[in-house]
């Protein structure tokens, strides 16, 4: 008999978390003695990017109605009157209670051996399922409000196990809530080498224009456009280097909210020959793997696994150590650039340095090479699959 695993994530957006996700489905797919259903909240069709790279042995099963999701998504952007803001509240409403009860009637009727919240988005309604649920948890707990800690320790009382993706999550958590020091299980998210090399290789889907923008010298960003990315101090870093002589152009992908800010602030230094605003790609590793180094000025992560792929592309990180996971995909400064959070000068520096020095680049690769390894899924599997049993 197969083991039934429910997969459940709130959408199958551009995300980092979609990535990983899909990561995992690709091979857990292959596993003979697994039946998964992938569950999915949200239902725009042209916004779950990932959708179709979803195993043809996966069945998908979608929570909310189409005409839902894109009647809330009108209300989020017509809020200008009190009517419009009260019938986007009352839409919001409505959801809860219908996800409230899918949950509570599937979980019902269908039995799994294990249901996996992969992106904490069903803690709210994580009582209802009455099954072994495991948690995974992609984001630090530093910073965040008491409250909100506490609304996670009350939750993490219905999971069976709280997975996380690095070993300072780990210390964090068990410090916080010493009283779930069993079940923490520290899992780093695995990627597919063969598919991202082998995509880092792959310029057909690229335009004219794209081709003409590799062969420029340049440093890459790749995040969604968010405020705790950061992007707007990254555009100011850039803008020192460029004063000290640096040539080569920055290309930040991705897309968000923060857009406008990033792009008054390019405006504002002269930099719109310079900075250059790509958009979401469904495959970035040619621009990755095609750059000098690869930036990050996040203010906070859980891991980022784009740490990871840059390395699989050969490509120089230098990121600041923001709690969590740089320090550790980084190997403490030795597999790339590690700047004090909010040190402008020391990344400029850093950034300057390694431009510079053929050596510490040899260096810095030859450690990558040794710390991608712990990123592989034949490195996790056992773990992994220790969940389900």
């Amino acid at each position: 008999m197969k083991k039934k695993i429910a997969i459940y994530n709130g959408q199958l957006y551009m995300g980092g978390i979609e990535r990983v996700l899909i990561n995992y489905l690709e091979k857990l797919a292959k596993e003979p003695e697994l039946d998964i259903t992938l569950i999915i909240k949200e239902n725009i069709p042209e916004k779950n990017i990932f959708l179709n790279e979803v195993p043809d042995n996966i069945k998908v099963v979608f929570i909310k109605s189409e005409e839902m999701c894109r009647n809330t998504d009108r209300l989020r952007g017509d809020k200008k009157s009190f009517i419009s803001r009260l019938q986007y509240q009352w839409a919001l409403f409505y959801e809860r209670i219908v996800m409230k009860n899918w949950v509570k009637e599937h979980f019902k009727n269908n039995k799994y051996h294990t249901v996996v919240d992969f992106d904490m988005s069903l803690s709210k309604y994580v009582q209802e399922v009455k099954q072994d649920v495991v948690a995974w948890v992609h984001f630090t707990l530093k910073g965040r409000k008491k409250k909100r800690v506490k609304l996670f320790r009350e939750k993490c009382e219905y999971y069976k196990k709280i997975v996380v993706i690095c070993d300072d999550m780990k210390d964090e958590l068990i410090e916080l809530m010493p009283e779930y020091t069993e079940k923490v299980v520290r899992i780093y998210n695995p990627m597919d080498f063969e598919t991202i090399k082998k995509k880092s290789e792959d310029e057909s889907e690229l335009s004219e224009s794209d081709k003409s923008l590799l062969k420029d010298g340049y440093f890459i960003a790749v995040s969604r456009l968010v405020a705790g990315k950061n992007r707007v101090a990254l555009v100011e870093i850039y803008s020192e280097l460029k004063k000290k002589g640096v040539s080569q152009k920055l290309y930040i992908l991705g897309d968000g909210e923060d857009k406008p800010n990033i792009e008054r602030k390019i405006t504002e230094l002269n930099l719109q020959n310079d900075v250059l605003l790509l958009g979401n790609r469904k495959n970035p590793f040619p621009f990755m793997k095609n750059a000098e180094l690869f930036l990050h000025t996040s203010m906070g992560e859980g891991l980022p696994t784009v740490f990871v792929e840059a390395m699989l592309c050969d490509t120089v990180v230098v990121a600041y150590d923001c709690p969590t996971g740089p320090r550790e995909i980084l190997a403490d400064g030795k597999a790339g650039g590690l700047i004090e959070l909010n040190n402008k000068v020391a990344f400029e520096e850093k950034v300057l340095e390694i431009l510079k020095n053929e050596n510490l680049q040899k260096d810095i690769k030859t450690e990558m090479k040794s710390k991608v390894v712990e990123f592989s899924y034949e490195h996790v599997r056992a773990t992994l699959l220790e969940l389900f049993n």
